[in-house]
């Protein structure tokens, strides 16, 4: 039984970071920037601490497949939006960025619905991506709170953040266009086959 409510802490801890979101937007947008940065960090640490715990024990759960990279898209999106309504990242990345997770999931649902059951693994070029947005979203959040950073940094983080949306959105495309494809290719044949096997 303890083993079985210890199984869900990861989910737990999760959740603490969906809840987490609201206060950290709200910080940002009432400009207590030290509270927001503080709240960042205790979010960025629950992340590394539900991971750590699920693959270390094997506490992985279908809910928590689904839920921790939920927690963390919504509170990068969320992060974008308010830091381009403070003027700190330009609306162009956050729409594109917005827009591209919405193409992804979006493209999942629609392959579920119409392809079949969906083998969805982040690529190289989506986890280089949100490390460039949790690097940048995390030095804006210090410039507010504490200090300037370097000029010439958050230019180059916000090309590098361009650079793997785009790429990232070609590959999920490109990727997911063929494995269609090919799956409705194969049912097409077994179509086939079993109307010959019938007549």
């Amino acid at each position: 039984m303890m083993q079985l409510q210890l199984r869900h802490l990861p989910n737990l801890i999760t959740c603490i970071r969906f809840i987490l979101i609201g206060p950290i937007l709200w910080a940002l947008l009432t400009k207590c920037y030290p509270l927001a940065f503080y709240l960042f960090v205790i979010a960025g640490l629950s992340d590394g601490l539900d991971g750590l715990l699920a693959r270390f024990f094997n506490w992985t759960t279908p809910l928590g497949a689904l839920l921790d990279p939920l927690a963390d898209k919504l509170l990068l999106m969320g992060s974008f939006v308010v830091l381009a309504y403070l003027q700190q990242i330009p609306y162009w990345l956050t729409i594109m960025v917005i827009g591209r997770d919405i193409w992804i999931m979006g493209g999942a649902l629609l392959y579920r619905y119409w392809v079949g059951p969906l083998d969805y693994k982040p690529v190289w070029i989506s986890k280089l991506n949100t490390f460039f947005q949790l690097v940048l979203v995390s030095l804006l959040i210090i410039k507010l709170a504490f200090f300037d950073i370097p000029a010439k940094l958050i230019p180059r983080i916000i090309e590098a953040v361009f650079v793997t949306t785009l790429l990232s959105f070609i590959q999920y495309t490109w990727m997911w266009f063929w494995q269609a494809a090919y799956y409705l290719k194969l049912a097409s044949k077994k179509l086939t086959t079993k109307n010959q096997k019938q007549c």
